[in-house]
């Protein structure tokens, strides 16, 4: 009888305890992941700005998350756009709209930072909400020694474009996810995203002078998002060379991003 009770309850402990750790995993969508801003808006809200990790050059997702007496709030109206101020002259990069994430409990988005922050200049996310805008400052770092992750181009009519490579994020040997994003710069502010174009593309291993077999050009996935599959057979540095075709028009030939790992 003894025996009963005692594994009764070591099963309800073990219950109980399964049941925080639930709760804490559902009050904590943002765990592990990197807070990068932080400010307080003029409703009284507290924003925090994650990401999955420190910024730096590149393609990075990003979550706003409100929060308010402790507990996260919701504003719709939400907005935001990238800033770096150089001095002499100001300029955006490519970034997302938020949208309501019920998984980080948070607004999703993502943006793309083409230098790092330093004597150049500092960016800032301009977050805009209720019409009042507060800037964000935040520190861009340089890409890893060896990557180059993203490219600003000038096409074949002269027109601006920038490439970012956005997966594999985390590089392996072997056949791996190909993402690549995509946006015009129609003005120093304006970077809508291409739709509609054709993409070639091979890796080459730089130092080793060879390539590798089955991999898979990206293909249009809409928002400026072009999803394919590329082959790393060893570790090292590759670079990925993309054509560009609009139509039947060449936009740029042998554009490179370059990934070591």
């Amino acid at each position: 009888m003894k025996k009963l009770v005692y594994v009764i309850c070591l099963s309800i402990t073990a219950l109980f305890m399964g049941s925080c750790d639930k709760e804490e995993a559902l009050e904590l969508p943002l765990q592990g992941k990197v807070k990068v801003g932080e400010t307080t808006l003029a409703t009284g809200e507290l924003l925090s700005i994650y990401s999955d990790n420190e910024l730096s050059v590149g393609y990075h997702p990003l979550y706003f998350q409100l929060t308010k007496d402790g507990k996260t709030v919701r504003n719709d109206k939400l907005s935001f756009t990238t800033l770096m101020d150089m001095g002499t002259m100001k300029h955006a990069s490519p970034y997302g709209t938020l949208a309501y994430s019920n998984q980080y409990d948070a607004y999703a988005t993502y943006a793309i930072f083409t230098m790092p922050s330093g004597e150049s200049g500092s960016w800032t996310l301009e977050v805009k909400a209720d019409d009042k805008t507060i800037a964000v400052p935040v520190i861009i770092k340089p890409a890893t020694a060896g990557n180059v992750p993203v490219k600003t181009i000038t096409a074949k009519d002269g027109s601006r474009y920038v490439l970012a490579l956005v997966e594999p994020s985390k590089p392996k040997i072997g056949l791996n996810d190909l993402h690549v994003m995509i946006f015009k710069r129609s003005s120093m502010f304006d970077f809508p995203a291409m739709e509609g174009l054709t993409l070639a593309f091979h890796p080459e291993m730089t130092s080793m002078n060879h390539g590798s077999s089955n991999n898979q050009n990206p293909v249009d996935a809409g928002k400026g998002l072009y999803k394919g599959k590329v082959n790393y057979s060893m570790t090292g540095d590759w670079r990925l060379f993309f054509t560009i075709h609009k139509g039947g028009e060449l936009l740029a030939e042998e554009v490179y991003l370059d990934v070591l790992f």
